[in-house]
């Protein structure tokens, strides 16, 4: 009886989703509230505008060996009623180590739900090496995420996990496409009614006005410092297109197309990653003695025929095995995901392998043991704060799966190994979604900054492809796309000191690398040290990165471990925000 009343309610959630509820606002910039500002004042008095830092910072449970102080700010929870509430931003602060003190930095790392303040508590001392030390390191968490408006869609008891529909790739059978449908319909209205407002509240535009009222309490030149991975590109570009007279540095590594997401129109996402895949087995040839699935298979081709080949039989025959969970399924979905989890860091590639010669011999338990360094399994249930952020600022909307049909045929002709599975995931999420952001874009990202922006853009990414660097740079006067010629997602996946060079060069010296410059990876594929690893035997080990770090061996090397830290701390979260855009 009680599973029958849950039922009713979630079914009533649905159906009061009225017409009303689903309307898409319409936000003119003349109602939006453009220069708020809110009454904090400073510790020198006066009512100047401040902010009160302290290193009492027990509430954020952060350990690190940096000095760490924070502090809170209150901004208009509504930046279209701004005089009715405010939302409170917790900041946190690692001072700079160098002088002069050339402002504060503020980072993203994307997501879009990932923790500004823990990206910079975590690498707090990797950061300042990789950017000079000379700037102040700021975090903090956007809208949604942690304690910043948080934003669930859960019923109470875990009952939405028991009454959702299924939601497989959308690849795994002929009729996982109309499941995903039907399971993104019924989550965007259990949003909808779980949530309310809120979800209106979490767009990018709010988040860029949030930027603003932090960079205005810092009573430094009310310029921005600003360094974003993956969707954090999209949330810089944003703000460097609604303020570029408030522009200093910006990296923006790892981009999203500006153009194509505000569209939900994305089709450009996963067209490098079949390329990602293939390099897998092309490494593996290339280097039999660290890649022992070399052994059993004379080609990249034949050794990737099989892998394909094995994954369409686990459609149609899921595998039970043993975990440390209990009994567990082995499907089409769970392997897939995980494979494709591990396309973002090369560095998991000689695990991967090793993963596929336990699946070829079905033996699960040897694979998911394996791939546990990098994937920590299905999630309950969606990422409902990534849909929220992403699909209450996107157009594209279906009313049926006909009408969805274009964009996921666009979309798998992207990629024949991702493409219908992964690259498709927005698409579904958003083409249902009921809660728009009170305020989106809609300009042109066709500006002139206050100083050129700095876009980094892997030729390999699986997810956000250096096509797209190119695409969002083009609108922006003076940037420059440097060319990181190494796979994996972000520029720190396969580190390189030519890479880490420009970065701090950029900050430091305000010096922007020439049009067209490729910085090389410093390992190869397969490298027993292309993760974290000890850097000091490199000149050893590599022609292409000895002369540059024997002319200064300690800096170099200190760099590429700056690196290193700093991609070892941030592929655990590739697991938990989604696979497009971590």
């Amino acid at each position: 009886m009680r599973a029958l009343s849950l039922f009713v309610a979630v079914a009533l959630d649905v159906l009061l989703a009225s017409a009303d509820d689903i309307k898409r606002a319409k936000v003119h910039a003349r109602d939006v509230c453009i220069d708020c500002h809110t009454n904090v004042s400073s510790p020198g008095g006066g009512g100047a505008r401040g902010i009160w830092w302290t290193d009492k910072c027990t509430k954020l449970a952060a350990v690190t060996a940096m000095p760490l102080q924070c502090a809170d700010l209150d901004v208009p929870l509504d930046y279209t009623q701004p005089g009715l509430e405010n939302l409170t931003l917790t900041l946190v602060k690692v001072a700079a180590v160098n002088r002069p003190v050339k402002g504060s930095i503020i980072f993203n790392p994307g997501g879009p739900g990932g923790s500004g303040i823990q990206t910079v508590i975590a690498n707090a001392r990797s950061w300042l090496t990789l950017t000079g030390g000379h700037y102040n390191l700021l975090g903090f968490d956007p809208r949604g995420v942690n304690n910043t408006l948080p934003y669930s869609c859960n019923m109470p008891g875990g009952a939405c996990k028991t009454l959702s529909p299924a939601s497989p790739l959308a690849n795994a059978s002929d009729v996982a496409i109309g499941q995903r449908f039907a399971a993104s319909n019924i989550r965007s209205s259990r949003c909808l009614n779980r949530t309310g407002d809120v979800g209106r509240l979490l767009g990018t535009a709010f988040v860029v006005r949030d930027m603003v009222q932090i960079i205005d309490a810092l009573n430094e030149d009310g310029l921005l410092r600003y360094y974003g991975y993956s969707w954090g590109t999209l949330l810089g570009a944003t703000f460097a297109a609604m303020y570029p007279e408030r522009v200093d540095k910006m990296v923006l590594d790892g981009n999203v197309n500006v153009h194509e997401y505000y569209s939900g129109w994305e089709i450009q996402s996963p067209i490098n990653m079949d390329d990602t895949y293939d390099a897998i087995f092309s490494g593996c040839v290339a280097t039999p003695t660290v890649c022992p699935l070399a052994e059993l298979y004379s080609t990249a081709k034949q050794m990737q025929s099989v892998v394909d080949d094995f994954l369409v039989a686990l459609k149609y025959n899921p595998v039970p095995y043993i975990s440390s969970q209990g009994l567990q399924t082995a499907t089409y979905g769970k392997v897939k995901t995980a494979i494709v989890l591990a396309l973002y860091s090369p560095s998991n590639w000689p695990q991967l392998a090793q993963g596929f010669i336990e699946m070829l011999s079905w033996n699960f338990t040897g694979f998911f043991d394996v791939a546990s360094s990098w994937y920590a399994g299905p999630d309950d249930g969606d990422d409902d704060l990534s849909a929220a952020i992403t699909c209450g600022e996107q157009a594209f909307r279906a009313d049926s799966v006909q009408d969805l049909k274009p964009l996921l045929d666009a979309i798998t002709a992207s990629s024949r190994f991702g493409g219908l599975d992964f690259g498709t995931d927005n698409a579904f999420a958003c083409s249902t979604w009921r809660q728009e952001a009170k305020e989106v874009y809609s300009g042109d990202f066709r500006v002139k900054t206050h100083f050129p922006v700095l876009f980094i853009g892997n030729t390999y990414d699986p997810v956000t492809p250096l096509a797209s660097a190119l695409n969002t740079s083009a609108g922006f006067e003076g940037s420059v796309v440097l060319q990181h010629n190494g796979y994996g997602h972000t520029s720190i996946a396969q580190p390189s000191l030519c890479t880490a060079k420009v970065i701090r060069a950029y900050f430091n010296d305000s010096n922007l690398p020439p049009p067209g410059e490729i910085c090389q990876p410093e390992l190869p594929l397969y490298s027993e040290n292309i993760g974290i690893g000890d850097w000091t035997g490199l000149s050893n080990r590599t022609t292409a990165g000895a002369a540059v770090i024997q002319s200064n061996v300690d800096d170099g090397l200190t760099l590429l471990t700056a690196v290193s830290e700093i991609a070892a701390a941030t592929s655990p979260r590739y697991r938990k925000h989604g696979l497009r855009l971590p």
